[in-house]
């Protein structure tokens, strides 16, 4: 949701500071975590603003579909009396990704920004923002029962790394695909998170995209 508000405004604020040239992109993608096996299928939207011929600066925001995953708790009785005292119960874990990412390309190999085909590489940096739910798939009473370890709350990375691809520019556009590699050297976790949050959330990802790039002038 944070992902969906600020996106306009970047796009607002880079499109009138770009004095000749701006690159508006879209494209699917997906992202993996390392470690904890989460494949996110993400939607991609940004900017491309080209600096010289041979690099540019790109801006884009990436809001997930949401992984679900169902698992297994306990759920402790208050009262030690209680028959059973502990029990096992069935939950769904749920978690989405959201995002703004930001880095530089150069255009190394081939065409440079505005022509045909060009391979291309740079830094990243990354925001991103996990949204952690769960939900008891039985029925409890939970004024009897303590359920134990629920993966609710939110985790905040920043990451940095690498990033590297190729496009090719048609007539009705520019085509490319880039693949990253990104390391959180920050995470937080909000307040109210609890549980383990290591299964549903890495600090190593990997994040491929495909794209369609639209360049309008000024």
């Amino acid at each position: 949701m944070r992902a969906k508000i600020l996106l306009p405004i970047i796009l607002v604020i880079v499109s009138f500071s770009a004095k000749a040239q701006v690159g508006l992109m879209i494209g699917p993608g997906l992202n993996y975590g390392f470690g904890s096996g989460q494949l996110f299928k993400t939607l991609n939207l940004g900017v491309e603003i080209p600096r010289d011929e041979n690099a540019s600066i790109i801006i884009r925001a990436y809001a997930s579909l949401k992984n679900s995953k169902r698992d297994s708790t306990y759920a402790s009785a208050y009262d030690l009396m209680t028959s059973p005292s502990v029990k096992t119960v069935n939950m769904k874990n749920g978690v989405t990704q959201f995002g703004i990412q930001g880095g530089t390309r150069r255009y190394f190999i081939g065409s440079n920004f505005d022509y045909g085909f060009g391979l291309y590489g740079g830094t990243i940096f990354d925001l991103s923002f996990y949204k952690l739910s769960s939900k008891l798939m039985d029925e409890i009473d939970e004024s009897v029962y303590m359920v134990e370890r629920t993966n609710t709350g939110s985790v905040f990375l920043l990451s940095f790394g690498l990033q590297g691809g190729m496009k090719k520019q048609f007539a009705f556009g520019t085509l490319f695909t880039d693949l990253s590699l990104s390391y959180a050297i920050v995470a937080a976790g909000s307040a109210k998170l609890s549980g383990n949050a290591g299964d549903q959330v890495s600090a190593l990802n990997f994040g491929f995209t495909i794209g369609y790039r639209k360049d309008l002038f000024f």
